[in-house]
């Protein structure tokens, strides 16, 4: 609450010091009469607009913050009521981005294989191109992040902003010891058709692992859901960095 009332002192100050721009008044209040060129006057008229753009956008934001600070102003019990649910549904969601709520939605399923290997017959590198390895699981995970996933996991193994990955064997590891083996299952809530359309776009990394002959269904699904995660979300020398 207090970072609000403070949020809305600074704006009324910005309101102000942008009006006393636009309208030339110094501190004397003496008239100045300046002489432009044409650039300078096309700068010049690009910066009052500009300035009145954003006071328009912080006069909004100061309805915005007003309103959100009657709802929580006074000694109503329904206000204060409404204050702890706000909070509540704030954590789940944070929870939810942070994996440590299991979560539900639409989005897709990636199956993924090693292609068919003839260990008699093919060189080294022709059977190193067939096999799923965890740079192109890394990739994989980028594609989708970038196409808008929300939620991932391989198979039940829940991604979070620190996931690493590594070859362990036929499987692929995680930072936290454990791995998941062939088939690989991608689960992905998100839009189903965008991400869909992002990863099997030309020249996506799907496409070059399908060039391998790598074995890949994708699959919309109207619902998918995904697992908390199982990792310890301790954090040993992060903290919270307030703006002074």
């Amino acid at each position: 609450m207090k970072n609000i009332k403070s949020t809305f002192f600074i704006l009324s100050a910005s309101v102000v010091t942008g009006l006393l721009i636009i309208i030339g008044i110094n501190a004397n209040n003496t008239k100045i009469n300046v002489s432009l060129n044409a650039v300078e006057y096309k700068n010049a008229v690009e910066e009052r607009s500009k300035l009145y753009k954003e006071i328009e956008k912080i006069k909004n934001e100061n309805i915005d913050y007003r309103y959100k600070i009657s709802k929580y102003e006074g000694n109503d019990p329904e206000k204060s009521k409404k204050l702890v649910e706000d909070m509540k549904n704030q954590l789940i969601d944070y929870g939810a981005l942070g994996g440590i709520t299991s979560v539900k939605g639409p989005g897709l399923v990636i199956k993924i294989l090693d292609g068919d290997i003839n260990y008699n017959l093919e060189s080294y590198y022709e059977i190193w191109r067939k096999i799923f390895h965890d740079s192109d699981a890394a990739m994989v995970l980028n594609e989708l992040k970038n196409a808008g996933a929300e939620a991932i996991a391989i198979n039940d193994h829940r991604i979070l902003p620190n996931t690493g990955v590594i070859c362990y064997s036929a499987a692929i590891a995680f930072e936290d010891q454990s791995n998941v083996s062939s088939p690989f299952y991608i689960y992905a809530i998100g839009n189903p058709e965008e991400m869909k359309a992002s990863l099997l776009a030309e020249n996506s990394f799907i496409q070059k692992l399908l060039l391998r002959k790598l074995k890949i269904e994708v699959s919309e699904k109207d619902e998918i859901v995904i697992s908390a995660t199982k990792q310890n979300t301790d954090v040993k020398y992060m903290e919270v960095y307030q703006k002074k």
